[in-house]
């Protein structure tokens, strides 16, 4: 089952109560834990690793580009949860990060969710793992505007906590605690990239 949203947080607002911990597991284009690679065995006959296309080299080119923005907007989010300060003002006004109405919205209203329920947040989310999963635009053209670069991240809120005013837990127990999101960044006219969809997995990774 997946959900969409553009509740941005690193926990979302409808879903603070178990940290917006949905659960994840790793399976098609979805990262997963760690897996060891076999040694290659030396061979005379080895053939020469073959060559990078120049497409493939200009995605993973963008998509490096716009994984530092989403890490980025991640740092930003947590700071201002740690803080209990709102996001909005830096996401939007000063960094430029989020793309799309709906999205501003829901930031604006996760900021005052968290603001009218007192809540502050101890520790930081881990991006345990992103994998580019698709690129939409030509990318051997000169500009980005209208790109979109998809990744599947693992976030691991294993060192998360959030607390209310009296210092109680709001989240809930036994919820999973690494999640699985399925985000989309979108190039814009200035070269920059920003955050224009989120999608969360029942899944554990």
């Amino acid at each position: 089952m997946t959900r969409t949203t553009t509740r941005l947080g690193g926990v979302a607002a409808a879903a603070v109560l178990c940290v917006g911990l949905v659960a994840c597991q790793s399976g098609g284009d979805e990262p997963g834990g760690p897996e060891a690679s076999p040694s290659a065995s030396p061979s005379a006959s080895a053939s020469p690793s073959p060559s990078v296309e120049p497409s493939e080299a200009a995605i993973a080119e963008r998509a490096a580009e716009a994984e530092q923005r989403y890490q980025e907007y991640r740092q930003i989010t947590d700071r201002h949860r740690i803080e209990g300060t709102p996001a909005f003002p830096e996401l939007f006004d000063e960094r430029g990060l989020l793309g799309e109405p709906e999205v501003w919205d829901a930031v604006a209203e996760s900021d005052e969710f968290w603001a009218d329920e007192g809540l502050k947040q101890i520790g930081k989310t881990r991006i345990a793992s992103i994998k580019v999963t698709g690129y939409d635009g030509d990318p051997l053209s000169d500009g980005i505007s209208g790109h979109r670069v998809k990744f599947a991240v693992c976030l691991d809120n294993s060192d998360i906590d959030i607390v209310r005013e009296d210092g109680t837990s709001a989240v809930k127990k036994g919820q999973p605690r690494r999640t699985i999101v399925k985000v989309v960044m979108q190039g814009q006219e200035d070269g920059t990239w920003t955050a224009n969809k989120f999608t969360t997995t029942d899944k554990v990774c």
